[in-house]
């Protein structure tokens, strides 16, 4: 078999396996098979729309019966990308302030 040939087969074969993931991953329509794909709660994915984690017209969009719907591409997207996992946590200083001897004794006097 020619490496040309080899290629055209291997070529043919991912686009196979493209179109069965892709038949796959239509059933992330609703928010049980949303939870059930990222392995969380629907309750998580609750908290996600509501804390803008998942973003509307990327993630979901509501259709005509007012329902939430998934878009399969941007939650596969959600799952491969882990951004969403990690959250900044921002430390504040605390700020002290060194007093001179005097100032110091003046404040022990008053308080």
């Amino acid at each position: 078999m020619t490496i040309e040939a080899q290629l055209t087969q291997m070529q043919n074969q991912i686009l196979n396996l493209t179109h069965l993931v892709q038949l796959a991953i239509t059933s992330l329509h609703t928010k049980k098979d949303v939870a059930r794909f990222l392995n969380k709660s629907e309750k998580t994915i609750d908290n996600y729309i509501k804390n803008d984690t998942f973003i509307e017209n990327k993630h979901y969009f509501i259709n005509e019966n007012q329902k939430i719907e998934f878009i399969p591409n941007a939650i596969l997207e959600f799952k491969k990308n882990p951004k969403h996992k990690i959250k900044i946590l921002e430390t504040q200083k605390e700020e002290k302030i060194q007093l001179s001897e005097t100032s110091s004794k003046i404040l022990k006097g008053i308080l």
